[in-house]
């Protein structure tokens, strides 16, 4: 392995709020068993909880591998970049590991074994591997991932059903990837994409991390506001690889129907869904259905959404 590089690998954290989970992320951390040098640039994105003082614990006790940055603002609110704090150390690695602060890595081998993978095949760009799910809905989540298999992952595959866990993929440093386009509420998909542009992408057989999910109060409105914003980025999608229009379609298409349901619901129809959940047996009432599905229809056709 070339000794160019200060650390082989830099891990990537973004944390904000996670009080109670950061820290079984950064244990994930420490207890990692490698032959080469690694650090962990941990972002704080000016949490409101106790986070902050959660990560200044493990960087004071591991000062070699924690690297803490605490933002007094917040950038995601602002779409401000936060390159500029991972590049001092990206400059000097020659692998990249991503973890949010609420996942979290159970292999203590993980590393090790990504980057004997990625030194051994020079044509691939990145691998990942199996996560277990961790979910207030475990019966709706628990089998986000069981499609994982060891194999190659072609870049349709990836985006066809958002194949990679975050906290599971390493990549090489010195892939090109572009600044996320402004108003992308997710730039994990498009990262990898041009990631595997670039080489090959291999999911390694290992369960070696958590991917979490944490309940979140959602409203109507919140939900309003992210269906906008997804139909946004699969829009420019479109055109950034238009070889895989057919998937990018198709979702823009399932969001639209996700906003104009969302629609009905704060609309004029509130009334009627609160009497049908009263007394469900109005549902039966054909002057109830006609209505309902003319008006879906109507908006998927003729909704006009200011982006």
């Amino acid at each position: 392995m070339e000794n160019q590089y200060k650390y082989t690998v830099c891990i990537h954290c973004m944390t904000y709020n996670h009080e109670n989970y950061l820290a079984d992320a950064l244990e994930g951390f420490v207890m990692q068993k490698t032959t080469f040098p690694f650090v962990a640039v941990v972002i704080d994105d000016f949490s409101t909880d106790g986070t902050a003082d959660v990560l200044r614990k493990y960087e004071a006790k591991y000062p070699d591998i924690i690297k803490a940055v605490y933002l007094t603002e917040n950038y995601y609110s602002q779409r401000k970049s936060k390159k500029p704090f991972l590049e001092p150390y990206d400059s000097q690695s020659k692998y990249i590991a991503i973890c949010e602060g609420d996942d979290y890595w159970t292999d203590p081998y993980k590393l090790q074994k990504q980057v004997d993978f990625l030194e051994s095949h020079d044509d691939y760009s990145m691998c990942f591997h199996k996560v277990k799910v961790l979910s207030y809905n475990m019966s709706r989540d628990s089998i986000l991932y069981d499609h994982l298999e060891e194999r190659e992952y072609t870049a349709r595959e990836v985006y066809d059903k958002w194949t990679i866990p975050t906290c599971s993929e390493m990549h090489r440093a010195n892939i090109h990837i572009p600044p996320v386009p402004k108003g992308f509420p997710f730039g994990d998909i498009y990262a990898y994409l041009n990631m595997l542009r670039q080489g090959r992408g291999y999911c390694l057989g290992f369960e070696g991390g958590v991917y979490r999910r944490v309940q979140t109060g959602v409203s109507s409105q919140d939900n309003e506001k992210m269906y906008i914003r997804l139909i946004h980025q699969y829009e420019q999608m479109l055109q950034l690889f238009p070889e895989l229009q057919d998937i990018t379609l198709r979702n823009i298409e399932i969001y639209r129907n996700e906003l104009a349901a969302n629609y009905v619901f704060k609309g004029s129809y509130k009334y009627r869904f609160q009497k049908m959940k009263q007394n469900p047996k109005l549902i039966y009432r054909p002057y109830m259905l006609k209505t309902l599905f003319w008006h879906i229809m109507k908006l998927n056709k003729n909704i006009i959404i200011d982006l």
